[in-house]
């Protein structure tokens, strides 16, 4: 069998393919997100058309676009969001955990992009974990788990208990529309960035991994001047990593749609042992003197 070469014909077919049900997924999870409070909340328009907009433009899909047609012609209903979610599902394997978990992360941007976690959404959140426990293996679910179920003790989410969902959601998830104004298909998990004071001395004989899509062009010469900083790069995630350098753009070739294996695996590392750091690319070139 032939070798399959990075960026090629042959390896872009698996990852068009793999790329398309994980989208599908992604954008069948956020529309039940955005239903899940039982109606279309004020603050749920304006991500919601950001969020079908990124789709059309990038990705052409049907229920997307019509939906942006429906609020074109102020015609959007509730009801057609569920539909649209509905027959989606119906579509999705069951079996597959990757799925599961696009479609999971999908829902957690649907209910937390207006910043607000209604007691319907926090219940949905609630038994969408319970329903599919292999999604408490990721990083952060069990910390959304429990705070849910501490939000739901009394039967009611306060506005405390709000911010804070959203806030914990976040960490898994990313940003909201409501913080950024942005649509969400490409954002990244947040992670808490270590802030480097020299890199010549911090990343001397320290073992880097680089994951993402880098600005940095060519890649090959952005490794080059790490190294030339006296740092190892490392093609793969272990204990013996130092730092994880995150690019400054996600790749669509991520497993996820807001993290990759390598920051999946970085993130269980740092939780049992408080390494590797996550560094952003940004920074890096910010103290090459280079800019962004």
């Amino acid at each position: 069998m032939s070798k399959l070469e990075h960026g090629g014909h042959e390896l872009e077919q698996i990852h068009s393919k793999n790329n398309d049900i994980k989208l599908f997924c992604h954008f069948t999870g956020f529309l039940e997100g955005i239903a899940a409070s039982g109606y279309i909340e004020r603050g749920e328009v304006e991500p919601l058309i950001a969020e079908c907009v990124e789709f059309v433009e990038k990705y052409s899909d049907c229920d997307a676009s019509d939906l942006v047609q429906d609020f074109e012609a102020d015609l959007m209903e509730h009801g057609a969001i569920v539909d649209a979610a509905r027959f989606r599902i119906e579509q999705i394997d069951r079996s597959c955990n990757k799925s599961a978990l696009n479609r999971f992360l999908g829902f957690c941007r649907g209910i937390v992009c207006d910043g607000v976690i209604t007691v319907e959404e926090a219940k949905m959140l609630r038994d969408a974990i319970a329903s599919k426990p292999e999604l408490r293996e990721v990083v952060g679910v069990n910390q959304i788990e429990t705070s849910v179920q501490d939000a739901l003790a009394d039967g009611i989410v306060t506005a405390e208990e709000s911010l804070e969902l959203c806030t914990v959601i976040g960490s898994v998830v990313g940003d909201s529309y409501g913080d950024t104004g942005l649509a969400q298909t490409s954002g990244v998990a947040n992670f808490d960035e270590f802030r480097l004071d020299d890199i010549s001395v911090d990343l001397n004989e320290k073992m880097v991994v680089l994951t993402g899509n880098f600005k940095a062009t060519p890649r090959k010469d952005f490794e080059d001047e790490l190294e030339a900083l006296g740092a190892f790069v490392a093609r793969s995630v272990s204990g013996k990593t130092d730092f994880i350098i995150v690019g400054g753009e996600a790749s669509r070739d991520w497993i996820e749609m807001n993290r990759g294996t390598k920051i999946r695996k970085a993130q269980e590392l740092y939780a049992k042992s408080s390494r590797p750091n996550f560094v952003s690319e940004g920074q890096i070139l910010r103290l090459m003197g280079k800019t962004q």
